[in-house]
């Protein structure tokens, strides 16, 4: 590797971690449980943003790529970066807590690497970051927002999935397939202002200082309903399907449906917390543009 920077070396480490966990996971686990889903996409999603990054670098196609998005390629790979960082801290977290069946040596392993993996991610984030100079937008306050929002939207899904895992689409009241609605919408909302903010072209074209006070206001509204409807009408749907029918109750591991229940209501005020930092903000950078 002695022709390979600091950064790049980095980025070699960061997929041989992923690729070795996501190995590890595959040859210890079985079935598609929602949250063993979201880990498998985790790590083979960091592993593919690694070999992207250093691939683009090495031949030298950062500048092209700068050039087509008149966007700063320092910024864009920052972003990735700290973005993959988070990302792995949830699968860090979620693989011990709910996936591992026994303290088994490979389950230890494998939990192992994706914390080592983690911390590599973020060490090299915070070199992009100082390296990109705060200049774009995915370095700063409002792009890390919108990157953390979409990144609770998927771990939203993951929670919403585990606590129905096993039940038609039917046996999901009205109530709470809204709030799932409201993930949705508010998730591909995110992705696209994102796009939008990293497309010179798409934000001149449309005016995204608006678009995006609008939205945060729609994303705000929205949440609130959800955080009101889920806690309401997701209590209800546990007790009257969990928690007093015997048969369910031991069919389902209640008590980790419970814990779903929870994630998501906790979820959901993260991301409302979010949203309204995220309004604030750009009410602010739209008033002092006016």
């Amino acid at each position: 590797m002695g022709c390979l920077s600091l950064s790049h070396t980095l980025r070699v480490v960061e997929a041989a971690l992923c690729l070795l966990t996501v190995v590890i996971f595959w040859a210890r686990h079985q079935g598609v449980h929602p949250y063993g889903v979201w880990c498998e996409f985790v790590w083979v999603f960091c592993a593919i943003v690694a070999v992207v990054i250093l691939v683009v670098e090495k031949l030298k196609l950062d500048l092209m790529l700068a050039v087509i998005l008149q966007h700063s390629w320092g910024d864009l790979a920052a972003g990735l970066t700290l973005t993959c960082t988070l990302m792995l801290l949830s699968a860090s977290i979620i693989y011990p807590v709910r996936l591992m069946p026994c303290a088994c040596f490979f389950e230890i392993v494998c939990c192992i690497l994706s914390i080592a993996a983690t911390l590599v991610f973020l060490a090299d984030g915070v070199m992009a970051l100082i390296k990109s100079k705060c200049g774009g937008y995915l370095a700063a306050i409002c792009g890390m927002l919108r990157c953390t929002e979409a990144v609770v939207a998927c771990l939203l899904f993951a929670a919403f999935a585990s606590y129905f895992f096993g039940m038609g689409p039917s046996q999901i009241p009205a109530a709470l397939a809204w709030c799932l609605v409201v993930y949705i919408v508010c998730f591909v909302g995110s992705v696209l202002m994102i796009l939008f903010n990293l497309v010179k072209l798409l934000k001149a074209l449309l005016c995204v200082d608006k678009i995006e006070v609008i939205f945060n206001i729609v994303a705000v509204l929205l949440y609130v309903s959800a955080i009101i409807l889920w806690p309401i009408y997701g209590q209800r749907h546990y007790y009257s399907v969990f928690k007093f029918d015997s048969e369910q109750r031991t069919a389902s591991n209640y008590g980790y449906r419970y814990r779903d229940l929870m994630a998501v209501l906790a979820l959901t005020a993260v991301n409302l917390i979010l949203y309204v930092v995220d309004m604030i903000m750009s009410l602010v950078n739209l008033n002092k543009r006016i």
